[in-house]
């Protein structure tokens, strides 16, 4: 796999974020991005055609050509790898920018993945090892909904005509008094490789609307969410990504300590934010505290797409070494592509450290 089918795997480029990034558009409805890499001795040329297909090089700026040794993979030489490194974080910054992240094959899934991530920011990860097509949500630490692909003859009551296809599915908790009547839906058989007597599985396929499934969704997610965490009025801890390219968040901070951010998912007042700025730093910086949330956008941002905002207050300021991403690996926050609860081994480590303040 070459560096740039590593980077955009599974993402989707949204050209409405190209031009904020920094891309210039072309009369021909392309847009194109440069940057100097190494101290200028060579140039990264990206460029994204009108249906969203990209192609990027490296220039050898001495020798004006293109500097072909970025596609070795074997006996790399030292320099060289520090040539593609360098390249390579110039596409995650454009790829975590710019791109929407497409983690399923199925259409629906992804559509769902979205609703999602925009309504409780619970962490999607790969709850096995040897199983890396298996994808888990979690809420409180357990599972509510788990996708996987299946052979579909394994499904029990499946009909003659899928026993030969594949197909993305959806495992779901429900209530065994309401199991006879879900079981009767098309789309919806006993749960595979789980408990029959309170899962089903979901064949991700449109047969069921998006509307039916995501009701089953919430009720799934209310089943095993903890007590303890519906009642709570404890703060929640998050971590939310920001792309300097973007918004230059430490100007923002220089000039107040209380600023104005894009309100996410279901962040309320007396939350802990953690601010994670993206490649190629991939590092926490800064902790803040909600003091207000929802607000209505009233020409604070110029985007029509953001409707709320929420205002933060800064509590503590980290050097790009004390929080960086393999750090968050360690406890269990594998990546930070949009807002996320916190793991509860990270919170106690925050603490351990006394880096929760305020």
């Amino acid at each position: 796999m070459t560096i740039e089918e590593n980077v955009f795997r599974k993402r989707q480029i949204q050209l409405d974020r190209l031009v904020p990034f920094g891309f210039v558009s072309q009369q021909d409805g392309s847009f194109v991005y440069l940057a100097d890499i190494l101290d200028g001795a060579f140039t990264v040329q990206v460029i994204v055609n009108a249906e969203g297909q990209l192609s990027s090089r490296v220039i050898d700026n001495d020798m004006e050509e293109d500097y072909l040794a970025i596609y070795l993979e074997k006996m790399v030489p030292s320099y060289v790898r520090q040539v593609q490194a360098a390249y390579q974080g110039i596409l995650e910054e454009i790829s975590e920018a710019c791109c929407l992240y497409l983690p399923f094959h199925s259409k629906q899934m992804n559509r769902l993945n979205q609703r999602l991530m925009d309504t409780f920011c619970d962490p999607l990860d790969q709850p096995f090892d040897s199983h890396f097509g298996t994808y888990s949500y979690r809420v409180g630490g357990k599972w509510y909904a788990l996708i996987f692909s299946l052979s579909l003859k394994k499904l029990e009551g499946i009909a003659e005509g899928y026993k030969n296809k594949t197909a993305e599915v959806l495992n779901l908790k429900v209530s065994p008094y309401e199991l006879g009547v879900l079981l009767s839906q098309e789309g919806i058989y006993p749960a595979y490789h789980m408990s029959k007597k309170s899962w089903i599985s979901i064949i991700l396929d449109d047969s069921l609307p998006d509307q039916t499934i995501w009701e089953l969704i919430l009720t799934s997610r209310t089943l095993v969410e903890p007590t303890l965490l519906k009642n709570s009025k404890e703060p929640d801890f998050w971590v939310i990504p920001a792309n300097l390219n973007y918004y230059d968040i430490d100007d923002e901070f220089a000039v107040s300590t209380d600023i104005l951010w894009t309100q996410k998912a279901s962040i309320k007042v007396g939350d802990y934010v953690f601010i994670y700025i993206t490649a190629p730093t991939k590092a926490i910086r800064y902790a803040c505290r909600v003091l207000e949330a929802n607000i209505p956008n009233e020409g604070f941002r110029s985007r029509k797409d953001i409707k709320n905002l929420m205002r933060l207050q800064l509590l503590e300021s980290f050097t790009d070494d004390q929080l960086p991403l393999t750090l968050l690996q360690e406890y269990n926050v594998k990546s930070v592509r949009g807002p996320r609860r916190l793991t509860s081994k990270f919170i106690a480590f925050l603490q351990e450290k006394g880096y929760l303040k305020g």
